[in-house]
């Protein structure tokens, strides 16, 4: 049986977490995100990588160092950044250690919390204090705090989950969501159980805008391809509601040039003397990894989280212990 999760699990596990300030530096304004500095990323790369037994998804961290950089950055500066994963954030992005970032994706679990669990395939199960749990191999796969949310941890079909109770009789087995009456959060009736996504976890609304129930922000009404530039912000649009990226307060500038899409946050270009192939390879240069990003030659040393090695192989380069 395959790790991956189902809709409801990839669903939950966005939301393992409550009142996060969506920007590095503070908390935004409504439809407004801060997209996190390059070096940022690179830290949080560098321990994804080389930290052992953190409990995310499979395949949402490519293992591969510019990769990963560049997918990351690329999540964390477009319109639905604003609903990108709170484990990301609250962790990855502020994490220093491979300890602070398992501690803080364990959201109290034990870290053997999974032991004999998940040999045949994913199994779920709630802990004894109301977290649901993924595991798979014996290793966490994913962390929901239930309690934390208001919910209860329930198992079905060897999947664990968060539910709020039984589902109400508005809300039928197998119907398209919806939002809640306070309008925080998205409902969906599975298997008996009133299953939700916490949008004003992400400081955000649930939402229609003519289609499926969202998280989106609280402003302005946009057409889904809307994108503009307003200086060094880029303007786009989330579910059918304006959001506002502030391209600038990461170094890089609101795109429009050859080959970048016009309302996307883009590196500056490279200076005259140092353009390199985006598509090469990284390479270890002693305890640091060397690689090409939006045509800039950058260096991450590994030391700098603590590791003291750069290891390359059939993964691509990354840090070592």
């Amino acid at each position: 049986m395959s790790a991956r999760l189902s809709w409801k699990g990839r669903l939950l596990s966005a939301a393992t977490a409550a009142g996060l300030c969506l920007a590095a530096g503070g908390a935004p304004k409504a439809g407004e995100l801060k997209p996190p500095p390059v070096d940022d990323v690179e830290q949080m790369c560098a321990l994804f990588g080389a930290c052992e037994n953190i409990p995310v998804p499979q395949g949402m961290i490519p293992q591969d160092f510019p990769k990963c950089v560049r997918a990351m950055s690329e999540e964390l500066a477009k319109p639905s950044g604003v609903g990108f994963s709170l484990t990301i954030r609250e962790c990855g992005l502020r994490a220093n250690t491979c300890a602070e970032l398992r501690t803080c994706a364990l959201r109290g679990a034990k870290p053997d919390a999974c032991v004999g669990r998940g040999g045949q395939g994913t199994a779920g199960f709630c802990d004894a204090d109301g977290r649901a749990l993924s595991c798979f191999k014996d290793k966490i796969l994913a962390v929901r705090d239930c309690p934390r949310g208001g919910e209860q941890c329930a198992v079905r079909s060897g999947e664990s989950y968060c539910a709020l109770g039984p589902c109400p009789a508005e809300i039928q087995e197998g119907a398209a969501p919806v939002c809640s009456g306070s309008g925080t959060r998205i409902l969906r009736c599975e298997k008996g159980k009133l299953v939700s996504l916490d949008c004003a976890a992400f400081g955000l609304k649930c939402v229609t805008s003519g289609g499926p129930a969202a998280c989106a922000p609280d402003t302005a009404a946009c057409t889904g391809d809307a994108a503009s530039c307003d200086g060094h912000v880029a303007v786009g649009c989330h579910h059918g509601r304006q959001v506002r990226i502030d391209c600038g307060a990461a170094g890089l500038a609101c795109g429009g040039a050859s080959g970048v899409a016009v309302g996307a946050c883009t590196m500056p270009p490279p200076d005259k003397g140092d353009k390199c192939d985006p598509a090469a390879p990284a390479r270890c240069d002693g305890a640091s990894i060397k690689y090409c990003a939006a045509g800039r030659t950058r260096s991450y040393p590994c030391k700098a989280t603590g590791f003291n090695r750069c290891v390359s192989d059939a993964k691509g380069a990354r840090c070592g212990a």
